[in-house]
């Protein structure tokens, strides 16, 4: 190959490379661009951008936030979006896209947030109160309706708030034995009903207890990948690890460690609490009393990145986009190194058992703020808000 004809084939392969970075790029800022929020105004609910502007008009009853391009809204009226004022018999859930068009039309007595395409929803029905399941995609059609006697788990009290599918599958409980096991978006058993607790897939593994009580991570076959039974408790797989929890039977006390997906004790039990790693850090609790919690951040050899002196609380927190929130954000939110970046966003002088203020996980630069009285706003990361809730 000529000098001349190198030169030139270089400089295609630079161009075209280019093409693509620029065109990814500006997909990124794109899509960045298009993840609306819900705002409250004078009792209805709409969608500001990341600049705090308002692009969906307040019409809703009640808006959750956008997940894969598509957010569940609860209104008053008919399922072709029509909307009046109406008993709360007649409250229904749909779901929208970005433009505000109406994907979902609202039949449903609850949907739950889109993952992977998919999402749960039921129909209560209004006489007898008897519930009926479906599987949804994200243009609305009825991918799957359940038996009357299996009930999707992250629709029942203790699933609340966890994706429907994970990683292709849908736990699911038999109505009659309480048994979970596991199928597809269209139905089918992946995994039948055997196990009598069970959580959704993470990494490719699923933690379950057995007949015997026992725990263990199984795969998508169903085989004993890590046989857990030596702990009294675990958790998901995070960034290749897992809590497990180890009891003492002399003092009766639990400490938490992380294992790997060989089932290897990778960080040796030694937390009052653990949490699952998320950008390479999860928060730990040392200690021996609910009352006096050590908190930091450890990294996945163990060792501590923000040190055990955070006042914060022992709830699960990750961090996202280099930060988390501090006490739900009354403490500000901290950087990987413990510094803080934001400083307090919220009071708790209104908090009490059943209400309290939080700040939440930034999602394209913008971290949703809920006051104790459900007013919601949103911040950036230097801590200022785009749309303030207390105006």
């Amino acid at each position: 190959m000529n000098k001349r004809l190198s030169i030139t084939l270089f400089v295609i392969i630079f161009a075209v490379a280019a093409i693509i970075t620029g065109f990814i790029a500006g997909n990124k800022k794109k899509d960045a661009g298009t993840i609306l929020y819900p705002v409250q105004v004078e009792g209805k609910w709409g969608y500001v951008n990341n600049k705090g502007k308002i692009v969906i008009k307040p019409t809703y009853a009640w808006a959750d936030d956008f997940h894969e391009g598509v957010a569940v809204v609860e209104l008053a009226g008919h399922s072709d979006g029509r909307i009046e004022a109406m008993g709360d018999e007649d409250v229904k859930y749909g779901a929208i896209d970005t433009t505000g068009k109406m994907v979902v039309k609202p039949d449903y007595s609850f949907i739950t947030k889109y993952n992977e395409g998919v999402a749960g929803a039921i129909i209560v029905d209004e006489v007898t109160y008897d519930l009926q399941y479906f599987i949804l995609d994200n243009k609305g059609k009825i991918l799957y309706t359940l038996p009357s006697d299996m009930q999707i788990d992250s629709m029942l009290f203790n699933g609340t708030g966890t994706p429907t599918q994970s990683e292709g599958l849908i736990l699911v409980q038999d109505d009659k034995t309480e048994k979970y096991g596991y199928i597809d978006r269209y139905g089918k058993f992946v995994l039948p009903y055997q196990y009598f607790e069970a959580n959704s897939f993470s990494e490719g593994l699923a933690l379950v207890k057995n007949d015997k009580n026992q725990y263990q991570y199984v795969d998508k076959t169903g085989k004993v990948i890590i046989d857990a039974s030596k702990y009294s408790s675990g958790k998901n797989f995070s960034e290749g690890l897992a809590a497990v929890a180890v009891q003492d039977k002399e003092t009766s006390t639990v400490k938490f460690g992380y294992i790997d997906k060989q089932g290897h004790m990778k960080i040796k039990p030694q937390f009052a609490k653990a949490y699952a790693f998320s950008e390479g850090l999860a928060k730990v609790c040392a200690g021996d009393s609910i009352n006096d919690y050590s908190i930091g951040y450890i990294d996945e050899s163990g060792a501590y990145k923000v040190a055990p002196s955070l006042k914060d609380h022992y709830d699960e927190t990750l961090f996202s986009e280099g930060l988390a929130p501090i006490a739900d954000g009354a403490g500000g939110y901290v950087n990987k190194n413990g510094q803080l970046i934001i400083h307090p966003v919220i009071p708790k002088d209104d908090d009490n058992y059943i209400k309290h203020s939080m700040a939440g996980e930034f999602r394209n630069g913008i971290a949703k703020v809920t006051l104790s009285d459900g007013r919601i706003g949103y911040i950036d990361t230097t801590g200022t808000y785009i749309w303030d809730p207390r105006n």
